[in-house]
């Protein structure tokens, strides 16, 4: 919370070194340029479908599987399809996937639809040939796909996709009696995608439709041009979740460093300044026109039209409160279960925080949330600086004492922290004297850390956030928060000054107690 508004007092004093045009994508391209004159990727796909169970048999994977293999074609990709697999099966069409692959850092897909379940964070699929009378037949009986994922992402392909549609209803009861797939993150270089949020199950369909629900979804988000991957996985999980009014909601996991799409692979270039400005302006006016509305509809629409959109994070804070989900997703180890529709500011709220500027000596402040009406918390002596502050409940800042941004720039995410998770975007910033100019940003969840600071130790998620000014100015940061706070437990600033030298600055917790 409030890194802008640390950044823009120490600028007062300091000054900006200018003239860093053009930088902003290289923060979520930075693994891009290096591999856009790359010639056309090799993309070699493994697609499973498990229906015919003898205990508990499927209508659609195998279905899905067949659809998906086709599309997966069209798209390029050489395709192995494996049906109704027992154990050996799935292992050596994966080592056959893997062997097709070695030495040429091509791009391997592995999608699967049937059953799948989970034993201590592992995931298993759930061949045909498996007898589940207890929990150790998992181990035994299942193939460990959570091993698999990271052993194709340690392969040295430059993408490494795996899709499981694997969370239908579990037949195979155990003492464990958690339902679905278990969170874990996806290993450097992998996007791993799931049907639904950890813990919960997904519907496999009906006949009549041919298809499972998540399937269905992600074969017309495929079909569309010039998206990313990323973009696509963003519109499938909110497709199933509109189409089933909350209870299946799909997550991913996102481990690249740049990005790719199924039409450009890693070729991706990025928006000149003129393509920016109108895509902005056009987003800035379809959420004008419905930011205040209280139909989940307007939202849906706006994160299908724009899904990365960093106001499409706003979006989905909206969506949170007017189209509540009926699914939590499990937590993973050493983290709480995370609420986005919960207020992350209350009133009474107390902050207290001590700065370590890079020159002078550390100071102490409060940040009190005075107020919280409707989606607005406000808040006083933001930085130490006596100035009020306000910020969305989700947690995009609205004002930080010196300048106002329209729309709020999202500091922190409309709906859940997920490491890999990232937006970027662009506010209008208006300063005290009147002075207006853009801000683009781009920020990215870079993992989960145990960070210490005075008031303790605390598990949280790390970010790294970078802006840039219309002016030049380019500033970065680094924070560790908690999804249920609005404010973060520390913040470390870099900066150049106006001698050309780095300097950084840390923000930290003392103590913190909530209010009402």
């Amino acid at each position: 919370m409030h890194e802008l508004i640390d950044f823009t007092t120490m600028a007062a004093s300091l000054g900006w070194r200018r003239g860093w045009r053009g930088l902003m994508l290289a923060f979520s391209l930075s693994c891009v340029c290096a591999s856009a004159q790359a010639p056309i990727d090799l993309r070699v796909a493994l697609v499973i479908g498990n229906s015919a169970y003898p205990d508990a048999p499927l209508s659609n994977p195998t279905n899905d599987a067949q659809a998906i293999g086709l599309a997966l074609g069209k798209l390029g990709f050489d395709v192995e399809m494996v049906r109704d697999a027992d154990k050996a099966a799935i292992a050596r069409a994966l080592e056959a996937l893997q062997d097709k692959l070695k030495g040429k850092q091509g791009v391997a897909l592995v999608y699967y639809a049937g059953h799948g379940v989970q034993v201590d964070y592992d995931n298993y699929l759930i061949p045909v040939d498996a007898r589940i009378r207890q929990e150790s037949d998992i181990a035994q009986q299942g193939f460990n796909i959570s091993k698999a994922i990271e052993s194709l992402a340690a392969s040295g392909n430059r993408l490494s996709l795996v899709v499981l549609d694997a969370c239908r209803d579990n037949p195979f009861k155990t003492r464990q009696a958690i339902a679905g797939l278990a969170p874990r993150d996806a290993p450097r270089g992998a996007f791993v995608a799931y049907a639904t949020e950890p813990g919960n199950v997904a519907e496999d369909g009906d006949v009549a439709t041919g298809n499972g629900l998540y399937t269905r979804f992600l074969l017309r988000e495929m079909s569309r041009p010039a998206t990313t991957i990323d973009d696509v996985f963003k519109r499938v999980r909110f497709a199933v979740r509109r189409a089933s009014s909350g209870r299946q909601i799909p997550s991913y996991a996102n481990g690249l460093e740049g990005e790719y799409s199924f039409e450009r692979g890693f070729d991706i270039k990025p928006q000149d300044e003129p393509a920016r400005a109108a895509q902005f302006t056009a987003q800035k006016a379809h959420w004008d026109r419905i930011r205040v509305s209280k139909d989940p509809e307007e939202f849906f629409n706006f994160i299908d039209a724009y899904p990365d959109s960093s106001i499409s994070e706003l979006a989905q804070a909206q969506l949170e409160r007017l189209a509540r989900r009926q699914i939590v997703a499990q937590a993973g180890p050493q983290e709480a279960e995370q609420h986005p529709a919960d207020n992350r500011f209350r009133k009474g709220d107390v902050y207290r925080m001590r700065m370590i500027p890079y020159k002078g000596p550390p100071y102490i402040f409060n940040i009190h949330v005075n107020e919280v009406e409707g989606d607005t918390a406000r808040y006083t002596n933001v930085f130490g600086s006596g100035h009020s502050g306000e910020s969305t409940i989700a947690g995009a800042v609205i004002k930080d004492g010196v300048s106002t941004y329209d729309p709020p720039y999202v500091l922190i995410p409309g709906g859940e922290f997920q490491v890999g998770k990232r937006w970027s975007g662009r506010s209008m910033r208006t300063y005290a004297g009147g002075d207006r100019q853009w801000m683009d940003y781009a920020a990215r969840v870079v993992g989960r850390e145990k960070v210490t600071v005075p008031a303790g130790t605390f598990d949280a998620y790390k970010v790294e956030y970078q802006f840039q000014m219309q002016n030049g100015v380019l500033l970065k940061s680094t924070y560790w928060a908690q999804s249920e706070w609005g404010i973060s437990i520390k913040v470390n600033f870099q900066f150049q000054d106006n001698t050309g030298i780095v300097r950084s600055a840390t923000r930290e917790l003392l103590e913190r107690t909530r209010g009402s």
